[in-house]
């Protein structure tokens, strides 16, 4: 049974902060509702799509993949790094940087989520669509706090070595973080 999207529920979802009524409408016309069952993946990490994700019920999991599983089938490595709960997105790096994924998305348990594809976004964007500047707006607003945060953690680590020597691939991380860098 397709998922039938309510413009009610655009309203509360903060990467469309500031659309109008008619951009509510431009949207809701490239958006794809999609279900997922518990424990599917909806990306993975070093496959490449171009699609934004926004969680509009139940919650997904990011999950980065540290080590490959052995050849005997052990699983592999990993560390969840959030759970996202509604009105939570995923997949913008892609989506705006064609790139492959750094972290595998699954669903925790059912969830429903909005899809929308870059190239549908790229015709809004050719077409001057505002609603898709309002939605870039909108995601660079959210990676800037994304990035804010990541930079107190960042220091938080530096000025703690202990906990520093307890995260995995944190020397590999701080290295390529700031490689390139003038600071």
């Amino acid at each position: 049974m397709p998922v039938t999207l309510n413009l009610e529920t655009l309203r509360h979802i903060p990467l469309l902060n500031g659309l109008n009524e008619s951009e509510f409408r431009q949207i809701a016309d490239v958006i794809r509702m999609r279900q997922f069952a518990a424990g599917e993946y909806i990306i993975r990490q070093g496959d490449e799509s171009r699609d934004l994700w926004i969680v509009t019920s139940g919650q997904c999991e990011v999950v980065r993949r540290l080590k490959p599983g052995e050849e005997n089938h052990q699983p592999a490595e990993s560390l969840v790094l959030a759970v996202l709960e509604p009105f939570h997105h995923f997949g913008e790096m892609s989506f705006f940087h064609p790139a492959p994924h750094s972290a595998d998305v699954r669903a925790r348990g059912p969830v429903e989520l909005i899809q929308i594809s870059h190239a549908d976004y790229a015709d809004m964007i050719q077409e001057g669509v505002w609603a898709a500047f309002k939605l870039a707006y909108n995601v660079v607003q959210q990676l800037a706090q994304r990035l804010r945060r990541m930079d107190e953690w960042v220091a938080e680590l530096a000025n703690n070595p202990q906990a520093a020597a307890n995260v995995p691939e944190w020397s590999r991380f701080r290295n390529k973080l700031f490689d390139g860098w003038t600071l």
